[in-house]
């Protein structure tokens, strides 16, 4: 494994070769080291202080290929040559640069050479300064996840004040949100639709429009008129004005407002309303969706296609636009792409051997091109743009690599409908050789989780352990997550796999609810990849396998997982890996809405709210994927908003120790668009089995439970929770009875 890697640059790096480390504003470096992005400033500093500047003259040597790794250096000056041991050179570091990390997340054989080119001026960290600083931090703490309080479209999801307003303020609205995080990636007509939520609200001046600290917050501004001064910790930080947005994380979820927003003087701002924003939304993706697939559906060649086939090609479509006058395509050409006409008209010419030619429009909702799906016979007529044209364009490649050859999908009967009872499972409970609650025998406390603990138990008559996840009723009553715990339970019994944690039994009594689960005493994964800081390519692959294996198991189903992270990952006493934790678990045959998921994992079709499927447990695999080989995620920073922003666009960074294998195929699950991911495409699961990352992998040893795992957990028994962290038992002291009216458990 490589032993070096390289920051992004920063913005002011002329540093002059002579400057000492007093004259050096080392906190800004720091930060444009993206290995130290979640330190504070307390631990930046104690960071700095731990630092010693380092100058090489040309021809000098930082680090030697075989040597193993203590130190790892920030390039201040000056510029260096990476030489691989065979004498390739890979790569130059300049200013703001970094090499030899693996150095401090673990001693390691340097794989590469680093040489000054020119005078070279470094600040050198060593291992043992990098552990102290790191030492239980924030970096490490569990993340948790997140939930956007949503309801379908009812009078709640009303705007709460007068949207009227005339076309000037609309278009003006729109140019103001177009580059806004949550409006960006909608079309003109979702964002035309999310500014018809706007309501006006005044603000006098002096009123705190956001408190920082704030937990209720669901709004979003656009400041009409007027000004804002921004306060964080009462000190002020910026100024809004006329035409500027804040509050856009309110549109996803509940989260405690960052700042606050103080009227400068007395202004006007429009607002919308989380609610009323995802509902209308949701509502117009909905009836998109739903129109999209009609007309698919009178395209002749694809009425074979089952609905899901429909939806995969309606999402991979692409928009293209074309001016009057502009040709598409040319009579005799070889076919590539299938096109339907969106906004604009078309015209068709043929020549016809005799010499007379045909003619004609295609106008709005027309197709054209779509015999290139199917052969390759050259183009039949001429097309082009008779007036501004927009179309949806699908290639023949696309479509094969989603569904395979449309003429292998022909020759199924155009009627043919999908068994959905043989794609099913029929509920698993498993109720037998279990003893009843008040039999079973506590040992300890597994976790903590935002309902109540979990706990490990054994069963006396057979002294066999399992883990009894306890569920207050009167919390999740308070709460309103009745629905939210019933669906866990409700997927839970759909599912049982050697790569999941099962669900045994359930439990009630007058104050709790109780799920008895698979236990996995080698503890969490999370904390052992705190522990390690990171995995190497073997470790990373196996327990990437065994997720996969997990994930093509519940899409089997017909389920999607929607919450993957180290947290909710655990070793049985083997060394296997199981998924665990299916609060977010949901039956989905098409796509959904909701918006959940940990921050750092969630993909783009979630952060925007426009619905998602089971692509998203295939883009979670690629977060984890580099996880565990970087010990970060990719798109990682400290503020939510910012990690979304990097979601979206989607660019990824490799630290230089990855494999170009590990790269590819993390690549291939981190597609912004679902229809291009690896697991998505034709083949499913199988293409990610088949990926060279796995070459030296053997699926078959993993399920039959025969494959070495990289970590063998020491257990001595199954009442042993020393891979656990000691946590002392709740009090049940608050715990309430349920209103009987409620009827939350009644199902169990």
């Amino acid at each position: 494994m490589a032993c070096f890697c390289f920051g992004s640059r920063g913005k002011n790096s002329n540093i002059n070769i002579d400057n000492t480390m007093a004259s050096l504003d080392i906190q800004a470096i720091l930060k444009n080291v993206r290995l130290f992005h979640s330190l504070n400033t307390r631990e930046l500093t104690e960071l700095q202080n731990g630092l010693v500047q380092d100058s090489f003259a040309a021809g000098k040597t930082l680090m030697r290929a075989g040597e193993i790794g203590r130190e790892f250096y920030i390039i201040i000056s000056g510029k260096c040559e990476v030489i691989t041991p065979n004498g390739d050179k890979v790569a130059e570091l300049v200013e703001s640069d970094y090499c030899g990390e693996q150095g401090l997340l673990r001693q390691t054989v340097r794989n590469a050479t680093v040489r000054a080119v020119l005078p070279t001026v470094t600040l050198k960290c060593d291992k043992a300064t990098f552990d102290r600083v790191l030492k239980d931090t924030v970096r490490f703490a569990k993340r948790e996840a997140v939930l956007g309080n949503y309801v379908e479209p009812t009078t709640e999801s009303q705007p709460q004040g007068d949207t009227r307003k005339t076309q000037r303020q609309r278009m003006w609205l729109m140019e103001k949100i177009a580059d806004n995080l949550m409006f960006s990636t909608l079309d003109e007509e979702k964002r035309l639709g999310a500014v018809d939520q706007m309501y006006l609200q005044e603000v006098p001046h002096g009123k705190d429009l956001i408190v920082q600290g704030d937990t209720d917050a669901r709004t979003f501004y656009v400041v009409e008129s007027g000004e804002f001064e921004v306060y964080v910790d009462s000190e002020l930080v910026a100024q809004i004005p006329r035409g500027g947005c804040f509050g856009e994380l309110a549109l996803m979820y509940d989260r405690a407002r960052a700042a606050t927003c103080r009227a400068k003087e007395d202004s006007v701002v429009w607002c919308v309303d989380r609610n009323a924003f995802r509902a209308a939304i949701t509502r117009m993706t909905k009836q998109q969706f739903q129109a999209n697939i009609e007309f698919l559906r009178g395209v002749a060649i694809l009425q074979p296609l089952l609905t899901r086939e429909l939806a995969l090609v309606d999402e991979a479509m692409m928009p293209c636009q074309y001016d009057g006058g502009d040709i598409i395509i040319k009579q005799g050409d070889d076919p590539d792409k299938f096109y339907i006409v969106k906004r604009g008209i078309a015209t068709w010419s043929k020549k016809n051997p005799d010499g007379s030619v045909e003619r004609g429009d295609i106008p709005a909702g027309g197709f054209f091109g779509e015999l290139a799906l199917l052969n390759d016979q050259p183009r039949a007529a001429t097309v082009a743009a008779k007036t501004a044209l927009t179309c949806l364009e699908l290639t023949r490649r696309h479509f094969q690599e989603l569904l395979g050859p449309l003429e292998d999908i022909m020759k199924r009967r155009a009627d043919e409908m999908y068994n959905k009872k043989s794609k099913k499972s029929q509920p698993r409970r498993r109720k037998a050789d279990v003893c009843a609650l008040t039999d079973l025998k506590t040992i300890g406390i597994l976790g903590k989780g935002a309902f109540g603990i979990v706990s490990l138990v054994v069963d006396p008559s057979t002294n066999k352990s399992y883990a009894l996840k306890a569920i207050k009723k009167y919390q999740i009553v308070e709460l309103g997550q009745q629905s939210h715990i019933l669906n866990e339970k409700k997927v839970m019994e759909l599912l049982h796999n050697e790569f999941l944690v099962n669900l045994q039994q359930t439990y009630k009594d007058k104050y709790k609810v109780y799920f008895l689960l698979d236990v996995c005493l080698g503890g969490e994964l999370f904390t052992i990849l705190r522990k390690r800081r990171y995995f190497d390519e073997p470790a990373s692959k196996f327990y990437a396998a065994c997720v996969v294996e997990a994930f093509a198991y519940m899409h089997g189903q017909s389920i999607v997982y929607r919450d993957l992270k180290p947290e909710n990952l655990v070793l049985d006493e083997r060394g296997y890996l199981k998924v665990t934790d299916f609060g977010f678990a949901k039956v989905v045959e098409d796509r959904t809405f909701t918006l959940c998921g940990t921050p750092d994992y969630l993909a783009p079709e979630i952060v925007t709210g426009q619905g998602h499927g089971k692509g998203v447990d295939w883009w979670t695999l690629g977060i984890l994927i580099y996880e565990m080989l970087a010990s970060f995620p990719p798109f990682f920073d400290d503020e939510p908003i910012e990690t979304y922003k990097k979601i979206i666009k989607c660019r990824i960074k490799f630290p230089r120790y990855f494999s170009q294998e590990a790269k590819e195929l993390i690549r291939g699950l981190l597609r912004s668009k679902p229809v291009k991911r690896l697991g998505v495409l034709k083949g499913g699961a199988d293409r990610i089995r088949q990926h060279t990352w796995f070459s030296d992998f053997s699926w078959e040893a993993l399920v039959e439970g025969k494959a070495r795992p990289p970590i063998i957990p020491k257990v001595r028994g199954p009442d042993d929770i020393r891979n656990f962290e000691q946590i002392d038992e709740e009090d049940d002291k608050d715990c309430k009875e349920v209103d009987p009216k409620d009827d939350f458990d009644h199902d169990f």
